[in-house]
């Protein structure tokens, strides 16, 4: 009797597993499927907009060299017109300097002779 209980409950248990098994089964198929039909749709959208991806990066890479042109022109114009304003400032630049070492020198003459005369 207790074998022929244990053999009866083995058999239920055995089914009720069976029946999980199969609903753990149908669930991961229609989760597959789900991720199957994202996939492809992702795939042809990606195909759709592949050629504008391209097109927009070509239009990328022309402005971007556009610019490199505009950049050298601007940078071999400067380095023209910093040795150009080099040459017409160095007199000035001289005279100034000279001035401010003039000042210096007095400043120090009149401190020393301030300090002396006390």
């Amino acid at each position: 009797m207790t074998q022929g209980f244990a053999f009866l409950a083995l058999g239920i248990l055995a089914l009720v597993l069976a029946l999980f098994l199969a609903w753990v089964l149908y669930r991961l198929t229609r989760t597959l499927s789900a991720v199957e039909e994202l996939v492809v749709t992702t795939t042809e959208e990606m195909r759709e907009t592949l050629p504008e991806v391209r097109e927009s990066i070509g239009n990328v890479n022309e402005l971007t060299a556009g610019v490199n042109l505009g950049l050298r022109a601007v940078g071999s114009g400067a380095v023209e017109m910093g040795g150009r304003l080099r040459i017409s400032l160095k007199g000035p630049a001289n005279t100034a300097a000279a001035a401010a070492h003039g000042v210096k020198v007095g400043a120090v003459t009149l401190w020393r002779s301030l300090v002396e005369g006390e």
